[in-house]
């Protein structure tokens, strides 16, 4: 090839590139395929047009290409990345690993081929692995978003068989650098964290159970020094109902003994007590207190009013019995009050200042109409008490196209989707704290619409997107009763979680379903009937011992779940997340309004309104992988009648709710 030939070669392979990264994808593929004619062993040109050609879902040609590519140059690194996932595509699992592991021989810093070696392992169930390949992309990236997520999930699942210092990695340190990570949900693995490092610890399991004083004792000592346990306490909730007794009997014992702390005996625990009152405010003073407690926490408020001194850790100790912006003249000290230590700075934002920053807030929220139906005005009264859920941090996503990401969620079932969806408007129908509309923002190019019946949890959503600068999320209050009066069309929507606490559920389903684009889809979440047979016996257990919607009376009922061993149903309530934060325990036990589902019902539901079933939502793959061997002819998993033979086998399975994509016709 003569010079003038080949720098027109390279002219063009940059013009391709060009085109390829601003998505003219048909003009790039023209321009690539100009470079391989006069350049037949141009390896990047071969390698770019078989990533085009997977794109465009012809998996055969670029297979072909990343052949030749190889053949050009059998050490290119990318396209044994871009083979595996191709083999991946096809189904074909050990080859894929083959090549994404070739992909890291020939490069050791290979991040994406690390990444997807992650991602066939957490697929396949064997987690330490895909543990292990993630924790090396983060080696490689620190700030790498899937690297982290993929991290994180990982954890979620992960079982060990055997002692975690068997496994050659260091647990505590991935812990710890996902804890100082603000870019991700920690309540995902913070439950795997307490029960690694501290539940399988004999003499603390004693200890909890005892009625010795706990200060004193040098494992308690040891235990309260943990920074990893200082983290969870002050970015996650506490899901541990052994925990939990342990760090109430803490905070009584601190209260009890503050004049020997401010006497510096205890001192070294001080940032201890502040992640204590973090973690009471995440749980909204879920835990139980005693009438001594009560009284002992008024007469600390009142010292604390009195003095002209701010004491710290007397703040933080009332902090984890009551939120601090509920006194004025406490709020008047500490508004503009900044501390050498920055973890109380941290509780005095936390308590004081976000809570403020929400009033504001709410009122540039624009009211769609009155909330006037009876039973949506009783459910707004109690979601008005405390902004639900509460939350501190959740991941960063990367944005991506909406089939892509939908491919991913009902799989093995995989549909095409119209252009449009390039570009969706999404409606977030129940949008509570804002979670949920943020993790909308992993479809890309999305404009977002969250509504919700309850002013202070919008508050605290539009307070979060706002500090994590979320330009196309906007909210409305209102009902979704009233949605059609926005005369306006959605591509998808989203709502879990919100319609089976409608005093109808269906006529909330078909004004849904009426302000859905033609083909559009809609993602639901609603209670199972077979799943919430333990919430069946605890409203049963509610109404006998006539417990009422206030805080004294859960936090007593909180009390004697935690407390009872006899009764297996009734036990497992401390298995789920709800069980511990005031807003969701009244959410999951003492809700004004529910309706749970069969799947035979939603099927006769989705029948009548004309939407196409697309699949399940579940998180944990092990799930399908069990269906898929029981139904191995059904392919999609997409058969109801099935899926209902399936959660009548396994009735825990759909434990959270069911989470489902339907498309309307």
């Amino acid at each position: 090839m003569d010079k003038n030939t080949n720098q027109s070669v390279q002219l063009t392979f940059k013009q391709a590139v060009k085109h390829h990264t601003e998505n003219n994808l048909k003009e790039a593929k023209k321009l690539y395929e100009k470079v391989i004619e006069f350049d037949p062993n141009h390896a990047d040109a071969h390698n770019n047009l078989g990533i085009i050609f997977s794109i465009l879902g012809d998996l055969e040609k670029a297979k072909n290409c990343y052949e030749e590519t190889l053949k050009i140059n059998p050490k290119n690194f990318n396209a044994y990345n871009n083979m595996g996932n191709i083999f991946k595509e096809l189904g074909d699992i050990k080859n894929a690993i083959f090549n994404y592991e070739k992909a890291i021989e020939f490069n050791p810093k290979h991040l994406n081929a690390y990444n997807n070696l992650g991602l066939i392992f957490y697929d396949l169930g064997e987690y330490i692995k895909s543990i292990y390949n993630f924790k090396e992309a983060v080696k490689i990236d620190q700030k790498n978003i899937a690297s982290i997520n993929g991290l994180s999930s990982s954890l979620e699942l992960f079982e060990p068989n055997k002692k975690l210092e068997d496994y050659n990695i260091n647990f505590k340190n991935i812990f710890l650098f996902l804890l100082k990570n603000n870019n991700i949900d920690h309540s995902i693995f913070s439950n795997k964290i307490i029960r690694f490092f501290f539940l399988d610890n004999e003499e603390l399991k004693i200890l909890i159970n005892s009625e010795t004083p706990l200060l004193s004792n040098k494992l308690i000592n040891v235990f309260m020094k943990e920074e990893i346990f200082h983290l969870v306490l002050q970015k996650s909730l506490i899901l541990n109902k052994s925990i939990e007794k342990l760090i109430t009997r803490l905070r009584s014992e601190i209260l009890f003994k503050l004049d020997d702390i401010n006497k510096d005996s205890l001192k070294e625990y001080h940032d201890f007590i502040i992640s204590l009152a973090e973690q009471n405010w995440l749980n909204e003073y879920v835990n139980a207190e005693t009438q001594e407690e009560i009284n002992e926490v008024s007469k600390l408020k009142e010292k604390i009013e009195k003095k002209e001194q701010i004491n710290e850790i007397e703040i933080a100790v009332l902090g984890s019995y009551i939120p601090l912006n509920r006194f004025e003249i406490i709020i008047k000290k500490l508004l503009n009050y900044s501390s050498s230590n920055n973890l109380f700075n941290d509780l005095i934002n936390l308590q004081i200042k976000e809570p403020i920053k929400e009033k504001e807030l709410i009122k540039s929220l624009k009211s769609l109409n009155e909330i006037i139906d009876p039973v949506s005005k009783k459910v707004r009264a109690q979601y008005e008490k405390n902004p639900y859920p509460r939350w501190r941090f959740t991941k960063r996503y990367i944005p991506n196209n909406f089939c892509q990401r939908l491919n991913n969620q009902i799989k093995p079932n995989k549909i095409i989707c119209d252009e449009r969806l390039d570009s969706p408007n999404i409606l977030i129908a129940g949008c509570g704290t804002g979670s949920h509309p943020i993790s909308a923002t992993r479809y890309k190019n999305s404009n977002i619409i969250g509504v919700d019946l309850s002013l202070s949890s919008l508050g605290y959503a539009k307070r979060k997107v706002n500090e994590l600068d979320h330009e196309n999320i906007k909210f409305l209050h209102t009902d979704i009763l009233h949605l059609k009066k926005l005369n306006k069309k959605f591509d998808v929507i989203e709502s879990s979680g919100v319609i089976h606490h409608m005093k109808d559920p269906i006529e909330g389903l078909k004004i849904l379903v009426e302000i859905l684009e033609p083909h559009g889809f809609l993602r639901l979440g609603l209670y199972s009937e077979l799943a919430r047979q333990n919430v069946v016996k605890a409203r049963k257990f509610i109404e006998d011992n006539n417990y009422k919607d206030h805080i004294r009376d859960i936090k007593i009922f909180r009390k004697a779940i935690i407390d009872n061993d006899g009764d297996k149903l009734l036990n497992s309530l401390t298995e789920s997340e709800d069980f511990y934060t005031m807003s969701a325990v009244r959410d999951l036990l003492f809700h004004v309004q529910e309706h749970r589902f069969t799947i035979p019902e939603i099927s006769e539901i989705l029948s009548n309104l004309k939407l196409e079933f697309l699949g399940f939502d579940i998180p944990n793959p092990s799930i399908k992988k069990e269906y898929s061997k029981i139904f191995p002819n059904d392919k999609k998993n997409i058969s109801l009648d099935n899926w209902h033979q399936f959660e009548t086998d396994n009735p825990e399975t759909f434990g959270a709710m069911y989470q489902f994509w339907v498309k309307r016709s």
